[in-house]
């Protein structure tokens, strides 16, 4: 890094400001119910079969680091099992989606983030077909710190295609070598970081060292990373 510092970090959100899970059963479980509800009245199994077509078909635009959101995906499903797709309903699925998403903050993410604050323009960069990362950190009252939380279903486009950290940079008027982006995948952050003329930080936690550049174990080693690496010459 330039002794001049940087002025900006945009950090991954799963993984690297906090762990989530979601039981896969019992939201499509839920979905059903919701469903039934409705006054669709579908074996559970077809439910099922249709989701798991939806989701495979995420994975296959994925491989080429594109994204769907939440409602195309469902509205995909809801097609296969003869249901109209309204707004309404995918809003209502998204929002089952909400409540079954588990997502626990890292113990130190609420310092780490006010205290970065104060010195650093904030973005959070995330992969996910969901707003997740913006309700978390809404309900953690943590949104504010960040001038930019960006989903890959905002752009369509996933980590690490260098174009989603660049729009990221151009919201907040940063050119990447001003930025660093921190984050737990190699591929995806480090990499895509750097092919986006960034600078990285890899929080590999329990994985093996396997890369030579800044690593850190947990996201609460960051801004004794962050104070070192400005001093570097």
């Amino acid at each position: 890094m330039e002794s001049m510092g940087f002025r900006a970090v945009t950090l991954d959100f799963g993984g690297t400001l906090a762990e989530g899970e979601i039981d896969w059963d019992e939201y499509h479980l839920a979905i059903h119910t919701l469903l039934r509800g409705r006054g669709f009245s579908l074996p559970l199994r077809r439910v099922k079969s249709s989701i798991s077509a939806a989701l495979e078909r995420l994975r296959r635009v994925r491989e080429s680091n594109r994204e769907l959101t939440l409602e195309e995906v469902y509205a995909y499903a809801l097609k296969r099992m003869g249901i109209p797709p309204s707004d309404e309903l995918l809003e209502d699925i998204h929002n089952l989606f909400r409540r079954h998403f588990r997502s626990t903050p890292y113990p130190c993410v609420e310092e780490v983030v006010r205290r970065l604050s104060n010195r650093y323009r904030l973005a959070v960069i995330s992969n996910t077909m969901s707003d997740t990362p913006r309700y978390v950190l809404r309900s953690l009252g943590l949104d504010g710190h960040f001038e930019v939380i960006l989903c890959s279903r905002d752009l369509g486009i996933r980590k690490p295609d260098p174009r989603i950290f660049h729009y990221a940079l151009e919201q907040m008027d940063v050119k990447p070598e001003e930025a660093v982006h921190v984050g737990d995948s190699l591929e995806a952050d480090v990499e895509g970081a750097l092919r986006a003329g960034m600078k990285a930080i890899w929080i590999r936690g329990s994985q093996p060292q396997s890369w030579s550049g800044p690593t850190i174990k947990t996201i609460c080693e960051l801004p004794e990373m962050l104070e070192t690496l400005e001093k570097l010459p």
